[in-house]
């Protein structure tokens, strides 16, 4: 296994928040691949969103995937509302 080294406590948490975004996404997969809405995934990673932006974090790497979701997750209920 590699270390990773940060120059930085601030680039350190700016590494989790990103890593945390990816891991929260790709748990959200399951739902879109069963073609289930992931909102719990859209919640979590808008809330995480606003933490980091309240932190002065970069949030660009979550909103990519909040978009992402929030997409999928309107596709879905719209086709899933034509089938009812």
């Amino acid at each position: 296994m590699r270390n990773v080294l940060f120059k930085d406590r601030q680039e350190f948490i700016q590494a989790a928040f990103d890593e945390v975004a990816r891991i929260v996404s790709e748990h959200g997969n399951a739902c879109v691949e069963a073609c289930v809405p992931a909102t719990p995934t859209e919640r979590c990673l808008e809330q995480l969103a606003v933490v980091a932006a309240d932190w002065s974090y970069d949030y660009t790497k979550i909103d990519v995937y909040l978009d992402t979701y929030k997409k999928w997750n309107s596709e879905i209920s719209e086709y899933l509302e034509g089938e009812c």
